[in-house]
Order: structure tokens, then C-alpha cells, then sequence
């Protein structure tokens, strides 16, 4: 694979079109886009609900965006090495992870800003349920009620609360949801470069090897992660090529995750999505300014506003 001039024609069509790379969707990369296939919505938190219920295609026959051809190039040009899901190339010893989970993220949204819909009724009795992953279904009471209740609003057996919450999305429920714009910037930006990142194979996956370290983003945000990776022994280890976590926290640009932080659970979403998105957008930035100085394409046009953003400081002279 040649990562050089893959990533080179990725940067020069961007400058071309006017797309910032911090801000170009990965999900382009895995969902084939043909002529009869349902267009991209502009809406981007649609576009998450939409490819998660399958409108783009099977989510079966399509690999994870962190894991993509264009994202391998990057890896490999960034870190000289793939991660361990490489189609038809060297194999790294590591795993790709997208760092800040879209649908955690977007379940303590929901279900703080739009309480209403979460809220239901049995008997006479009031309940508050968490939009969890788990689909709509019958196998006991509790369910068979919740199940029984929804219907009005277009739940059946099997349905997910993300198929719900789309079907919903026009109602007065969501009204928090569609004019939100950190959310929506949110959503922009999951799939997008500075959200992926290599790590020690098994870290998001079970355990690393040897160890009970791992990351589970049902309970961690990707701060706090990170500093569970301080358990690790990378001295010995010497995972990715770094013999200590200071070494791995510079040399993947981690300087925005420096303060390890929880999800917000109650009504303060917005300051989390603030400093979410700024984590996501300025490593974004920073990688892309890299990847333009590796490939001699300091003369694109964003690079000129790369090189002068005084934010990008946070990165010091790190490579």
C-alpha cells in the first residue's frame, strides 16, 4: 500500500474542495457511496443514527472507520506501523480506537436534555428508563411493559433505542436535540481524524496481554483512559514503540487530554461537549499540520492557517 500518495491525493482533494481533514467523515471511507445510494445527511447526528441502523449499508460487510485504508496510511505515516485489523499488509501489534464514543456521549445527552421521552408510565406508576443498547423485547415483564408503552411511538420487537429516537427525531421531544450545536459539532467530529488513535492491542478489546488493563467506554471517557494506561508496563513492554507513558502521551498528541475527566451525567452536557470537541478538533489540527510537513505539502492552503494557530501551542514542538 502506498500510504505516501494515498495520503498525499486524501490532503490535495480536500484543499481542492474546501474540506478542512480535521473535519472529513470516516464514514465515507467504509460505506460505499454509489449512485443509487441513499445520500449522506447533512444532519450529522442523523448520519450516526442512520449508519448505526444499517441505512448505508450492512454494517456486517463494512470494517470500523478507525480502521480504514485512509486511516491505516495515516497511522503508518504518523507512527510507522497499521493496527492489528490491516487488510493485505503487515499486521501492527496494536489495536485502533476511536477515543471519545459517540453513543455513550449522545445516551447522557438525551437523556438529560430530552428527560421527557425517557420517562414512562405502568400502572400508574412513573419510571425513568436509560436509552441503553439493548433492543426492545418481550423475554420478561418489565420489558414486555416498556415495549407495550412505546408503541405509540413506533417501538416494536427488536427495535433499538437509536431506530427509536430517529423515528422521533421531528417530534417535540428532540427539540433539544436537533438545535443543539454542541452536539451536533459532536457528531461532526467523531469520525474525523483526531478522534482515533493506536493503542496496545487488547486495550478496547478485552485486556492487554498479561494484564486486567483495559478500557471500557461504558464507564470511561478517553481522559480517564488514558490515565489508566499509566498501569501499564511500558518500560518492559514497550508497546507502540514507547518505553513509558509520558513517551506515549507525546508522541500521539495527547496534550489535550492532560486532566482526566468523567461523562457528565446530569444537566451540565454543553461544557463537556466543549471540551470534548476542542480535544478532538485541536489533535485533529495537530496531526494534520504533521502529516503535511512529512509529505512536503507545507503549500496547501490550510497549512498556512495551521501553522499560525496560536492553539496549537498546547502541542509544543512534539513529532
Amino acid at each position: 500500500m502506498d500510504n505516501r500518495k494515498m495520503v498525499t491525493n486524501w490532503l490535495e482533494k480536500c484543499d481542492r474542495e474546501g474540506i478542512l481533514p480535521w473535519e472529513y467523515d470516516f464514514k465515507k471511507e467504509v460505506f460505499n457511496q454509489k449512485s443509487w445510494s441513499p445520500s449522506f445527511s447533512e444532519n450529522f447526528v442523523k448520519r450516526i443514527l442512520e449508519k448505526d441502523g444499517g441505512f448505508y449499508g450492512d454494517l456486517n460487510k463494512v470494517y470500523e472507520t478507525e480502521d480504514s485504508m485512509l486511516m491505516q496510511a495515516v497511522y503508518h505515516i504518523l507512527w510507522g506501523t497499521y493496527s492489528k485489523n490491516i487488510i493485505g499488509e503487515d499486521k501492527g501489534d496494536c489495536d485502533a480506537d476511536v477515543m471519545n464514543s459517540f453513543w455513550m456521549i449522545f445516551k447522557y445527552f438525551v437523556f438529560n436534555k430530552c428527560s421527557d421521552f425517557f420517562e414512562y408510565e405502568v400502572n400508574g406508576i412513573k419510571y425513568k428508563i436509560f436509552p441503553n443498547l439493548t433492543p426492545f423485547n418481550q423475554n420478561n415483564q418489565e420489558n414486555i411493559d416498556l415495549l407495550n408503552y412505546y408503541k405509540k411511538y413506533g417501538a416494536k420487537n427488536g427495535i433499538s433505542w437509536k431506530q427509536l429516537i430517529l423515528k422521533n427525531y421531528e417530534t417535540p421531544f428532540f427539540e433539544e436535540l436537533r438545535n443543539n450545536e454542541n452536539i451536533h459539532n459532536f457528531a461532526k467530529l467523531t469520525h474525523t481524524i483526531g478522534n482515533y488513535t493506536l493503542e496496545p492491542k487488547g486495550f478496547n478489546a478485552g485486556y492487554i496481554e498479561g494484564t486486567n488493563i483495559y478500557h471500557n467506554d461504558n464507564s470511561y471517557t478517553w481522559s480517564q483512559a488514558l490515565d489508566n494506561l499509566k498501569e501499564v508496563d511500558w518500560e518492559n513492554k514497550k508497546h507502540l514503540d514507547c518505553d513509558s507513558w509520558e513517551k506515549y502521551f507525546r508522541d500521539f498528541y495527547m496534550h489535550v487530554y492532560e486532566t482526566p475527566y468523567p461523562y457528565a451525567k446530569d444537566s451540565n452536557q454543553d461544557d463537556f461537549l466543549k471540551k470534548v470537541n476542542r480535544a478532538i478538533r485541536l489533535r485533529g489540527m495537530f496531526m494534520t499540520k504533521i502529516l503535511c510537513e512529512k509529505l512536503n505539502l507545507e503549500s496547501l492552503n490550510f497549512y498556512t492557517d495551521l501553522l499560525n494557530d496560536k492553539e496549537l501551542e498546547i502541542f509544543k514542538n512534539e513529532r
